[in-house]
């Protein structure tokens, strides 16, 4: 299942830093919501273009540091690659493989987008990702 932008998320009380807590039926649902809820953190919501889709890959860990992991990719991405995800698929996720996502890419604009965060990291601390009542939730914390 593809998620496209904007997703409900929650902004996170954090000093310094800013953060997200997402929830979604299952563990792939929640993943591709921290991809887009990331992706209105630095577009500052703006609406973004639909583009080509991207493959993003990575190595296996437990959830949260998985989930960290993708999200660390994206913001390498933006700085080298200037774009930003419009929807995202989860093609796996889980410890033992990590993750593959596929991603609606879309160019980042700095005018368009100069309301959104400057990120510098993806952080692990405070980093979350287990179930909750009948589904998942996760929570990232990202250094601004």
């Amino acid at each position: 299942m593809r998620l496209r932008r904007p997703v409900p998320y929650e902004e996170l009380d954090h000093t310094a830093d800013a953060g997200v807590i997402v929830h979604g039926r299952s563990k792939e649902e929640a993943l591709a919501r921290l991809v887009l809820a990331y992706a209105d953190l630095v577009t500052g919501g703006a609406p973004v273009a639909t583009g080509a889709d991207r493959v993003v890959e990575v190595a296996p860990g437990d959830l949260a540091a998985v989930a960290v992991d993708v999200l660390r990719e994206l913001l390498f991405r933006l700085e080298t690659e200037r774009w930003v995800p419009e929807s995202c698929e989860v093609v796996h996720f889980d410890p033992e493989r990590g993750a593959r996502l596929v991603i609606g890419s879309a160019p980042y604009d700095p005018v368009a987008h100069a309301d959104g965060l400057v990120l510098k990291a993806v952080t692990l601390h405070a980093a979350r990702f287990e179930p909750e009542g009948s589904g998942w939730v996760a929570a990232i914390v990202f250094d601004v």
